[in-house]
């Protein structure tokens, strides 16, 4: 029932426009729908979350008079982000009643999913001045948001990063109140998503995508480096990062990868270390994950995979055709605390002339990582969580701090769903099961300073406890049997793109509901 809305888009006209970084980063939760039914009574890593919206999933309509534009590949969405509160913040484009042309809109949803009336909907103006692909960031202690976009050309030389205040205004502070224009030197494929997250610590936006070798581009998707950008809350390229700001990740590192795409950034703040996750291409049918670690300083971080690369082969079910390709893709991460890295991402057979999936051949994957880059085999006994769906294009996808995600996507011409799913959240970070939700409270794992870390409880079973802030206070044991009031949860930095995935993430919610484990909350070892 999920793709009904997904199928209804109609593909614009340039296949390289219908990317399948852009529909394959914003699709797992909405793809993962046939599921849901059987796994609701159990939390698991697609269970809805009940006390979002109806049951996982809610839906707000836009402003009266605004219809929302119909032709985008993989949804109407462009970009969507969340913040440590789980607000989310959701860009579309959408015709307005006074003009024939659709603008990019930006507004907020409260950690339920409701339409948030206190914060004015923004016109980050006409959506044809854009390419498709936007990257949208936050910067929650300043209160700003990046707005990075390529521009409205099949191939281009410049990315445009524009700092707004919550009022839609540009940011005297960045960049003395005008955009960076970032000048690559190199082609910029626009076919493919940008991502982009904010350090929450040292300001530092970070945003990945796709560079063409040489002058041409090439669709067979063999003529490719994945790159990271860094840019100080200043507004300037960040020269304590690799000297330039601009780092490019060597396929070289692995003899068996002949190119690379990053649609994907995430960045710790305890140690500032950032990853680019994407795609790197093996053969004309099989691509794997891959994870490029840098340090703060934009330096390769040796101490992960090898020489900072990490690789995710997961074996397709269907072997592909001809004019098709094997693909995994991670799309959303975050780095927890202790440096393991948790990722989403997609596997399944695309085909290259129209780069939509063959459905049927798809399969949502949790791919959880060691510090030093190698599969977690704690999470899931293997480090990877693969379950079989049906999707031919997606919508954009939000990761939460607690490794929770939403899919946004366009559910009628004036209305628009987000559907939240439990992901990461109900494992704790050494991959244990940390209990499970229904209609809003948590049974099963214990409660740590406002961290569920999963596992039973000795001599009782823990009930209660309202994740709203930062210590635990109260809580009596009464017969074996522990009641109290939880205050507290931390949060990581990174996530979701434009794709997030992804961005996304990008990536969130404390305190959803009393008694519920808060999606802004981060499991930490």
């Amino acid at each position: 029932m999920f793709q009904t809305p997904l199928a209804a888009k109609r593909c614009k006209s340039s296949g390289a426009k219908n990317s399948i970084y852009r529909r394959s980063a914003m699709a797992l939760a909405v793809a993962a729908v046939g599921l849901l039914a059987s796994v609701a009574s159990q939390a698991d890593f697609l269970s809805p979350i009940p006390a979002y919206g109806n049951n996982g999933t809610a839906v707000f309509s836009i402003d009266a008079g605004f219809t929302l534009r119909d032709n985008e590949p993989g949804g109407i969405v462009a970009a969507a982000v969340a913040d440590s509160d789980g607000k989310l913040y959701v860009l579309y484009r959408a015709v307005p009643a006074s003009d024939s042309n659709s603008h990019l809109y930006l507004i907020r949803l409260g950690n339920t999913g409701v339409r948030d009336s206190s914060f004015a909907m923004l016109d980050f103006g006409l959506s044809a001045s854009f390419d498709d692909n936007v990257a949208l960031g936050l910067d929650q202690l300043r209160q700003r948001f990046y707005f990075v976009s390529l521009p409205a050309t099949s191939q281009a030389d410049f990315i445009t990063v524009s700092a707004r205040l919550f009022d839609g205004t540009l940011d005297p502070a960045f960049n003395s109140g005008a955009d960076l224009v970032i000048n690559s030197s190199r082609i910029v494929d626009n076919r493919y998503s940008l991502a982009a997250t904010v350090d929450q610590v040292s300001g530092r936006l970070l945003l990945s995508g796709a560079f063409i070798v040489g002058t041409v581009a090439d669709d067979s998707l063999s003529n490719l480096e994945a790159v990271t950008y860094a840019v100080t809350p200043a507004g300037a390229l960040d020269s304590g990062f690799n000297s330039s700001g601009l780092r490019t990740e060597s396929p070289a590192t692995s003899s068996n990868i002949t190119s690379t795409i990053g649609f994907g950034v995430a960045t710790s703040g305890t140690t500032g270390r950032v990853l680019n996750f994407g795609s790197g291409r093996v053969s004309p049918s099989n691509f794997v994950g891959t994870v490029f670690s840098a340090n703060t300083d934009g330096t390769a971080d040796t101490t992960f995979g090898t020489g900072g690369l990490g690789v995710i082969d997961i074996p397709g079910t269907t072997a592909p055709g001809d004019g098709q390709a094997n693909l995994t893709q991670l799309l959303f991460g975050r780095i927890l605390p202790s440096g393991v890295t948790q990722l989403i991402g997609v596997n399944g057979v695309l085909q290259l002339s129209n780069r939509t999936y063959v459905t049927g051949t798809t399969s949502v994957a949790g791919v959880q990582l060691t510090p030093a880059g190698v599969p977690d085999t704690r999470f899931k006994t293997t480090g990877i969580f693969t379950t079989p769906f049906a999707i031919g294009r997606a919508p954009p996808t939000v990761l939460f701090a607690n490794g929770s995600f939403a899919s946004v996507f366009k559910s009628s011409p004036t209305e628009i769903s987000v559907l939240a799913v439990e992901g990461f959240s109900v494992f704790a970070e050494d991959g244990t099961t940390g209990g499970t939700t229904t209609g809003g409270t948590t049974t099963g794992g214990t409660t740590t300073g406002g961290t569920t870390t999963g596992g039973t409880t000795t001599g009782g079973t823990t009930t209660g406890g309202t994740t709203t802030g930062g210590t635990t206070t109260g809580g009596t044991t009464t017969g074996g049997t522990t009641t109290g009031t939880t205050t507290g949860g931390s949060t990581s930095s990174g996530g979701g793109g434009s794709f997030g995935l992804f961005g996304v993430v990008g990536l969130m919610i404390g305190a959803l509901l009393r008694r519920r484990r808060g999606l802004g909350t981060v499991r930490s070892a």
